[in-house]
This record gives C-alpha cells, sequence and structure tokens, in this order.
C-alpha cells in the first residue's frame, strides 16, 4: 500500500467522464487514475475549492453524521478490484474503536478530504501512469511536429527525387490550365457538389 493524495480531476476524451488523478506521496510523478461519476467528481471539486455551501451537500452530510456519533475517518484504502470496480475501505475510528465499511473509491475519498485523512491505495491493483514520462513523450511528439519539412526537403531524403517523374509541362499542362484549376478550387463550395 501507498499513501496517494489528490492531484487533480481530468476529463476522458472518449467518453467525457470524470477521471480522478491520485498522485504518490513520494514519487509525485506516479499518477493513479480512477474513473468516477459526475456527481462525486463535484463532491471532490468543491471541497478542494474550499466552498462552503449554505446547506450540506451528501458528503458534508455524512461527515456531520459520523462525527455526531463519536466518530472520524481515520483513514482510506482502495484494496482490490472485483468485476473491473475498485474496491475501498472507509476505516473509522469511533472512541477507540475501528469499524471498516465497503465503499466506492469516489465516496471513501470523497470523505477522506472533508476529514483531512490519508489516502492510500493498493499499487498492484491500479495502474500507473508516470507523468515525467509521459511529458517526454508529449515533448518528443510536438518536437517532431516541428520539424515538419517542405514537400522538396522530403524528396531529397527518399528515392521519389531519382524517379524522374516530368514535369507538368513535359506532359503538356499549361501553367495557365494550372492557374485556373486552382482558382477553381479557391471558390469551390460544398453546395456545388448537391445533385439538382
Amino acid at each position: 500500500m501507498i499513501e496517494v493524495i489528490v492531484k487533480s480531476i481530468a476529463i476522458d476524451s472518449l467518453t467525457g467522464n470524470p477521471i480522478l488523478l491520485l498522485a504518490d506521496v513520494n514519487n509525485p510523478d506516479d499518477i493513479y487514475p480512477i474513473w468516477i461519476g459526475v456527481a462525486e467528481a463535484e463532491g471532490i471539486v468543491v471541497n478542494q475549492s474550499g466552498f462552503v455551501p449554505p446547506r450540506p451537500l451528501t458528503y458534508d452530510l455524512f461527515k456531520n453524521t459520523i462525527e455526531s456519533l463519536g466518530g472520524k475517518v481515520k483513514h482510506v484504502s482502495i484494496v482490490s478490484m472485483i468485476n473491473n470496480a475498485y474496491i475501498a475501505e472507509l476505516v473509522i475510528d469511533q472512541n477507540g474503536k475501528e469499524i471498516i465499511i465497503d465503499a466506492r473509491p469516489s465516496d471513501a475519498i470523497n470523505l477522506a478530504l472533508r476529514f483531512n485523512a490519508p489516502i492510500y491505495l493498493n499499487e498492484e491493483v491500479v495502474k500507473k501512469v508516470n507523468v515525467s514520462q509521459f511529458t517526454q513523450q508529449q515533448e518528443k511528439e510536438e518536437k517532431d511536429e516541428d520539424d515538419v519539412k517542405t514537400v522538396e526537403e522530403l524528396a531529397e531524403q527518399t528515392e521519389v527525387n531519382n524517379l524522374n517523374l516530368p514535369d507538368a509541362k513535359d506532359i503538356g499542362i499549361k501553367d495557365e490550365d494550372l492557374e485556373k484549376f486552382r482558382e477553381m478550387l479557391d471558390h469551390i463550395k460544398p453546395e456545388d457538389f448537391l445533385i439538382k
């Protein structure tokens, strides 16, 4: 088990679902993503922003209930995965008695944040993403994009240059015909392709 903190919430570009990003306390480049629901993500965002609602929201209600019963969240742990669902444990200390409650990670983490309790996870259950490796790959891809070459530069690097392709003039295409064709392309609209 490692201790993690809530780094941020991202949005899955394919599904639009929120992703909770947990960072290893001892190695912040190691990120553990967990897909969560919108309501749970909102609960985390509200807590992280410091906004205090005029009336208790659901997680605030649970916090008040636990405190009213003489308890506090000691820690939460993401312990396993069953049927592609992460399983978490909410560990409550009630007057020296430890109570373990089965929970979804997003709910357990919402309560941990409200109690400033540590969050642990089994690193063999949640797959990690190393941000520094991702950043290096992204920087490499951006550098490759910056190295875009002209057609002539690319031709010099390939054997296309050695094909001795004929010039447009050699196959009977006149400069004015090319110019008319380019002008037509500049003014073409999608409606021009509709069958009337």
